[in-house]
């Protein structure tokens, strides 16, 4: 009878270690996702956690590296990561909207005569969903790796997510400018010299191999469909993939050029 008091005293005791360190567990994650509970996180474009590990393109984030510098905790990214994230594409975006003609480019798909579609937002990939240019066809394809910026770089960001109003400033799209060519290398994490390249997702027909260090854009371009779901018929295939070639290869010369690395642009 005494030896099973004992136990069951025990017992007690352990269940409520335990349920001490899940709560003290659970309040070191609040006490970071409390930080992006603020009136910008609501007004970003930032995916869920679900989306982001879903996506398998999405797998060479330095998570030690995110650790260290309060980003995220163990091996999986944070929400408040995300929104952190999501400050820096929106800022990135306005920088490479204000120095290359994609606004211009945009506008020629959306005018031309050879009939190119816009994708419906429920058929957007997580890139163009998280996409804060306003362009119809033209998107930021890299991933973005935020934990090598330096740590008076995440503290602009973080200091415009807790007290900014609006994501884009003209100090951040400067660093933002000043920094990308770091962030949107794909690196391996063990490994932060790493100047292989990186299989992108399939598109048209083959998956395109495209050196680490390059700024990636896509252009999409929706298959068209009757009110039954059947697919129309395509008309100016050939005369729309010659188009789409010969501005691929004009705008990488031209936005190399301008941003001083390698640019590559996918076609959809």
């Amino acid at each position: 009878m005494y030896k099973k008091y004992i136990n069951k005293i025990t017992m007690t005791a352990l269940f409520l270690t335990v349920c001490w360190l899940g709560q003290g567990c659970r309040g070191k994650e609040e006490g970071m996702e409390s930080k992006y509970q603020c009136e910008l996180a609501g007004k970003l474009k930032v995916p869920s956690l679900k989306e982001v590990s879903d996506n398998p393109y999405i797998y060479r984030y330095n998570h030690e590296l995110c650790e260290a510098k309060g980003l995220s905790k163990g091996d999986r990214l944070s929400r408040y990561y995300l929104c952190m994230q999501a400050v820096y594409r929106a800022n990135l975006d306005a920088y490479l909207l204000e120095i290359l003609d994609l606004g211009t480019l945009d506008e020629e798909l959306k005018n031309s005569s050879l009939g190119f579609v816009s994708k419906k937002p429920a058929n957007k990939n997580l890139y163009e969903r998280e996409s804060t240019m306003g362009l119809e066809f033209i998107y930021l394809r890299n991933n973005l790796y935020i934990e090598y910026l330096e740590k008076d770089q995440l503290k602009l960001l973080e200091t415009q997510l807790k007290e900014g109003t609006a994501a884009v400033t003209d100090e951040l799209k400067r660093m933002a400018g000043e920094t990308c060519k770091e962030v949107i290398m794909v690196r391996n994490p063990g490994n932060r010299e790493d100047q292989g390249s990186f299989l992108y997702s399939e598109e048209q027909g083959r998956k395109p191999r495209i050196p680490n260090e390059a700024l990636v854009l896509q252009i999409s371009n929706a298959e068209r469909y009757d009110a039954s779901g059947n697919l129309l018929p395509t008309d100016n295939m050939r005369e729309r993939c010659e188009y789409l070639d010969k501005i691929k290869l004009e705008k990488e010369r031209e936005y190399s050029g301008i941003l001083g690395t390698k640019v590559y642009i996918l076609l959809e």
